[in-house]
């Protein structure tokens, strides 16, 4: 089978490896490397899980941080203990290291921009003309080969991310602001600190957002403020509460991983377990039947379910009040603590949280029921 992979991040270089590994011919086309990528790049114990082999020779770059603090608009403040801890890495380094381990596996890079898809050829700016068995894009929320077969992801489906790199260090925080569905986040990266700012890019314009964000961290983190200038932007993209977001993710020959099949936790944003596992089940579904057809079923049943549960609870989660009192009574609650390290860890999905709050914290159930958990 001799595939194409439209983009080297996580999803692209995980499927490429894995592929390879398997004796397909696999090339993965990206122009990019190496750079950096507008991402907080927390890694949760989940996706730490599903990462390759570690060499002596390479280890895993990144940082390991085992606690985060969730701060609210009302004064509530909570710091958690995660227990697993979360890696937190540059994705210039994380991104260039996974490239890394798909080309020693029998992956071709091929440092190339894709220009034109038509279906199973693929056509590069350099003159690179070729068809595949299988196309995958994996080529980021602005994915090309998204809009050749599905047209972009609806502009009501992103969240906007903005933000810099600041010089030193500070604790991983999250801090939710009033009249904003998203929040301002610090993550520590071994040299420098991620600092940034997301709200659905319906709702705030860049520059509003962006403001909001120099205004926060002046006042509270003003050794993090920027001093070279530079900003990022980019949109993260995510499906509805419609299972069709998900099960049109591939077809005839092509099919969609990450960020490109729009595979981003609705609420928090986090991609890089969806790319990883998405690139998995998607290799699983090629290896057995050699055709994407069975993968978008694969994604629903995996963890789409959860992610369409995120998608109908996200404006409720953002309610006025509601991340108050979530801060609050973990603040005084050991077992609300625990469900919210859980959620940064990943390991407590949507679908099951109302049940386990029902157990762990009734109370806070009971306060924030009929706003959050009513569907």
């Amino acid at each position: 089978m001799k595939v194409a992979v439209v983009g080297a991040g996580p999803a692209g270089t995980t499927l490429a490896r894995r592929l390879a590994e398997d004796g397909a011919s696999v090339y993965v086309f990206d122009a990019s490397h190496p750079r950096e990528k507008p991402c907080g790049g927390g890694l949760t114990p989940r996706a730490l899980s599903l990462l390759p082999r570690r060499p002596r020779h390479d280890p895993l770059p990144g940082r390991q941080v085992t606690t985060c603090r969730f701060e609210a608009d009302g004064g509530a403040s909570v710091a958690l203990d995660l227990g697993r801890p979360v890696g937190v890495a540059s994705r210039r380094d994380f991104d260039g290291w996974l490239l890394r381990r798909a080309v020693e596996s029998g992956a071709v890079h091929v440092a190339e921009r894709v220009v034109a898809v038509e279906g199973r050829r693929v056509r590069t700016a350099k003159g690179r003309d070729d068809v595949y068995d299988v196309v995958v894009g994996a080529d980021g929320a602005g994915s090309l080969v998204r809009r050749t077969f599905l047209g972009p992801v609806p502009r009501e489906r992103l969240m906007m991310a903005t933000g810099w790199y600041a010089q030193g260090t500070s604790e991983m925080l999250v801090r939710f602001l009033p009249g904003l569905r998203g929040y301002l986040w610090l993550f520590p990266r071994p040299d420098h600190v991620g600092v940034g700012i997301c709200a659905p890019l319906a709702e705030v314009p860049t520059r509003d957002l962006l403001g909001r964000l120099e205004a926060e961290v002046g006042r509270w983190f003003p050794a993090l403020s920027s001093l070279d200038g530079r900003r990022y932007a980019h949109t993260i993209p995510s499906p509805s509460e419609d299972p069709a977001s998900i099960l049109g993710i591939a077809g005839g020959g092509w099919a969609l991983a990450g960020d490109a099949g729009a595979l981003a936790d609705p609420i928090t944003g986090e991609g890089i377990y969806f790319a990883l596992r998405s690139a998995e089940l998607l290799a699983d579904v090629l290896e057995e039947d050699g055709s994407p057809a069975r993968y978008p079923a694969r994604v629903l049943d995996d963890f789409g379910r959860d992610l369409l549960k995120a998608a109908a609870m996200r404006r409720r989660f953002f309610a006025p009040g509601f991340v108050d009192r979530m801060v609050a009574y973990g603040a005084r609650s050991a077992a609300i603590r625990g469900v919210l390290a859980d959620l940064v860890a990943g390991e407590q999905g949507y679908l099951g949280l109302r049940r386990r709050l029902l157990r762990t914290g009734p109370a806070f159930v009971l306060d924030t029921a009929r706003s959050v958990f009513a569907s």
